[in-house]
């Protein structure tokens, strides 16, 4: 994330180019196989402290600067962790779903 710093200070920048150069680059390595994880409600904590600190540092929001976090995710327009990740599940859930009857993935749900 802090290689992005450059990105991140660019004025010429909107806060929407911004927030797909973070969706792209950090979040989809960030969440990579986040749909097998097993997370505690600890693990989402650490996983949402990161991504709140990272949309202020893109909205340049100092840390001393009294913003809510629901503020800083209406104004950054970017889902939670929590809704990434269980999107991610309903759609290998989808995925698994829809294979053929005798593949081994599609068997291991009628058990």
């Amino acid at each position: 994330m802090s290689l992005l710093d450059r990105v991140w200070r660019q004025s010429r920048l909107s806060n929407t180019t911004k927030s797909c150069v973070y969706n792209s680059c950090v979040l989809s390595l960030l969440l990579d196989a986040s749909e097998t994880w097993t997370l505690l409600k600890a693990d989402i904590a650490k996983l949402e402290s990161f991504h709140g600190t990272n949309q202020r540092r893109i909205l340049d929001i100092l840390w001393y600067e009294f913003v809510t976090n629901v503020e800083v995710a209406n104004l950054s327009q970017l889902p939670s962790i929590n809704e990434a990740i269980s999107r991610r599940r309903h759609s290998l859930f989808g995925h698994v779903r829809r294979m053929d009857q005798a593949a081994p993935a599609h068997q291991a749900l009628h058990l």
